[in-house]
């Protein structure tokens, strides 16, 4: 795999750690970088917050935080803020492109960059239960994926909750007493580029990806999985990202295509939608989940919506969904 990035400041690992000790500031302040402000004033620290825009329902609330914003479109005054106010890390929101001036500057200047994914792993313990996290990218099928992840979770009866780009933030359902059997985190490419590298920063239960190609270039995505790294197969680059993950010993890379499946791959047989990857004789075996004609039948398009319903269904069989209630789901009108 690619050269691994350390931890930064690993005593900030929980919710109850020194958080006050350190100097933080925070760049892109929408939802998601507001949610990181009001959780780091939650836990003792005034950040500094840099933008090029607030919106205005955002901004009284800063102000009833204590947190003072500083707001240009000149790069050059954000680079001045954040030199005079010397934070030890900068948590970037995942709107703020990877090679925005204000990183560069900061990565210089020996300033940890983390992205709010990150941030967020290290605060998720605030209540007893902590919910496992599916980590969900894609630029064009991600999002999907999630909700119908969810879906596919909470007919089991493991309430799931999707988080992440245009959805709550991450940090809200953190902060939610309610214990969820999975969040499902949906993330932009963009921030799948800041993502720290390693075993050690997260440790999602499942990461998937099944875009025919992705503006990826590592494994980030995949580092920490402790159950299954989920990815398309056949085309693009996502095998390569698996193979470039840390993983936690004993996961195992699943297949998503839409052929005949190999062993510890979902796919097509014969019009029917079948799992060689979550059962034991997977040598020799496979298990039905549902037929194209029932998929069609019940509104989905066929074979656009392929990528949606089967990297889905791989998450939730991860989960240990069963077929038939996997079935059910998609199979409604």
């Amino acid at each position: 795999m690619a050269e691994s990035l350390s931890s930064d400041y690993p005593d900030l690992s929980g919710w109850t750690s020194p958080w006050s000790n350190y100097r933080f500031a925070v760049l892109g302040v929408g939802d998601t970088g507001f949610a990181v402000i009001d959780t780091l004033v939650e836990l003792g620290v005034t950040p500094l917050a840099l933008a090029t825009d607030i919106s205005e329902h955002i901004l009284p609330i800063l102000d009833v935080l204590a947190v003072d914003p500083v707001v240009s479109v000149e790069d050059t005054v954000l680079e001045s803020a954040l030199t005079d106010h010397s934070p030890h890390v900068l948590v970037v929101s995942p709107g703020v492109p990877a090679d925005h001036p204000v990183i560069s500057a900061a990565r210089e200047k020996a300033v940890s960059v983390w992205s709010d994914i990150d941030f967020a792993w290290r605060v998720r313990d605030k209540h007893e239960h902590i919910s496992p996290w599916v980590l969900v990218s894609g630029a064009v099928h991600g999002r999907r994926v999630a909700e119908l992840a969810g879906r596919l979770l909470t007919a089991a009866e493991m309430p799931s909750f999707v988080v992440g780009h245009h959805s709550s933030p991450l940090l809200d359902a953190l902060r939610d007493p309610h214990d969820y059997s999975a969040l499902l985190v949906v993330a932009t490419e963009n921030q799948v580029s800041l993502l720290a590298r390693g075993e050690g920063p997260r440790s999602p239960v499942v990461s998937a990806c099944v875009e025919e190609s992705s503006v990826l270039t590592d494994g980030a995505l995949y580092d920490g999985v402790s159950v299954a790294c989920v990815y398309r197969k056949g085309v693009g680059n996502t095998m390569a990202l698996v193979e470039d993950a840390d993983v936690i010993e004993g996961a195992r890379a699943i297949g998503v295509a839409f052929d005949s499946p190999e062993k510890s791959d979902l796919g097509l047989v014969e019009g029917i939608i079948v799992d060689r990857a979550f059962l034991e004789d997977r040598a020799n075996h496979a298990l039905e989940v549902s037929t194209l004609d029932e998929l069609a039948e019940a509104g989905w398009t066929i074979p656009e919506d392929l990528p949606v319903i089967v990297g889905a269904v791989a998450v939730a069989r991860a989960f240990d969904v069963s077929p038939a209630v996997i079935a059910g789901v998609l199979t409604l009108p």
